[in-house]
């Protein structure tokens, strides 16, 4: 085309291209134009709205900033509210625990110091209690036999004969340990125990005279170092040797223990009587003089 029309033509051609194109853009800038203009009331609305939102959210945000500080606040007031009410609360876990130490450091020393004091004497009572039950079982018993007795001699029976008898003997084990030999002693001899009074017994079963031919036969027994009937007897100054001090009494026969003697002898009945013989029980040095004094008969010399 060039070459048939000259460069002219080709300039009107592109001429013409150029305002068609602006006439189509101008178009699609009107039909645009239009259509902006036709959605503008939305787009304000919508503007609007988004205000507003955004007017709302600065007014909720700064409404829980406000709750914040203040929720923080009241948490900053409590917590120094608690403060002290958590430490008072501490001071009185410290002070009951404290508390409870010492109650429990003074139950432990009430009951070292008094449970052994009260078995002690729970103990005591409970042995006294015994002793009760026994010396009343004892009286009843001796009235018993007394009764019997009382029977007996109104149907005409001769009455039951009553010695004393006496077991002293320091130190204490000492004196438990004659207390079997003792009373199998008393067996031996028929002799049983009507009444115990600390150390005094009152024995019945033999006559006092009975007694005094036996144990007079005794002593010559035991000098001899023979007979059956010297078994007890020999158990008996067996236990009164391992005593410091001690003294037996039966009937008419009395054994003295001293630090350097056992003597044992037969009083004579009559002498039984006196007042000073009974004070020998509590001397055993003047109780070992008077049986010296008994004639050979009579008298025994087991140191």
């Amino acid at each position: 085309m060039l070459g048939r029309g000259g460069p002219w033509e080709g300039a009107m051609k592109v001429i013409l291209v150029l305002l068609c194109l602006a006439i189509a853009g101008r178009e699609l800038y009107l039909a645009f134009d239009r259509r902006r203009r036709a959605g503008a009331p939305e787009i304000a609305d919508i503007r609007t709205q988004l205000i507003a939102l955004k007017g709302t959210r600065d007014e909720l945000e700064h409404f829980r900033s406000a709750q914040r500080e203040r929720l923080e606040r009241l948490t900053a007031d409590r917590t120094a509210e608690l403060e002290p009410l958590a430490a008072g609360q501490d001071r009185l876990a410290e002070s009951l625990r404290e508390t409870d130490a010492r109650i429990g450091s003074l139950v432990a020393q009430i009951n070292d110091r008094m449970v052994p004091e009260v078995n002690e004497r729970l103990n005591a009572n409970k042995a006294a209690l015994e002793r009760l039950t026994a010396d009343v079982a004892a009286l009843r018993g001796h009235l018993v036999a007394r009764l019997d007795q009382a029977v007996a001699a109104s149907l005409g029976a001769e009455p039951g004969d009553l010695v004393a008898g006496s077991l002293t003997a320091a130190p204490d084990a000492a004196r438990a340990a004659l207390s079997a030999p003792f009373e199998r002693f008393l067996e031996r001899y028929g002799l049983w125990c009507e009444l115990a009074d600390g150390d005094r017994r009152y024995l019945s079963g033999r006559s006092p005279r009975g007694l005094e031919r036996d144990f007079i036969e005794l002593l010559a027994a035991l000098r001899a170092r023979r007979g059956p009937a010297t078994a007890e007897a020999a158990a008996l100054l067996d236990a009164l040797r391992a005593a410091a001090t001690a003294s037996v009494q039966v009937g008419p026969l009395l054994i003295v223990r001293t630090s350097g003697e056992l003597l044992g002898g037969v009083l004579p009945l009559a002498e039984l009587r006196l007042p000073e013989t009974a004070g020998l029980l509590d001397d055993p040095s003047r109780a070992a003089a008077r049986l010296r004094r008994l004639p050979a008969a009579r008298l025994l010399d087991a140191s």
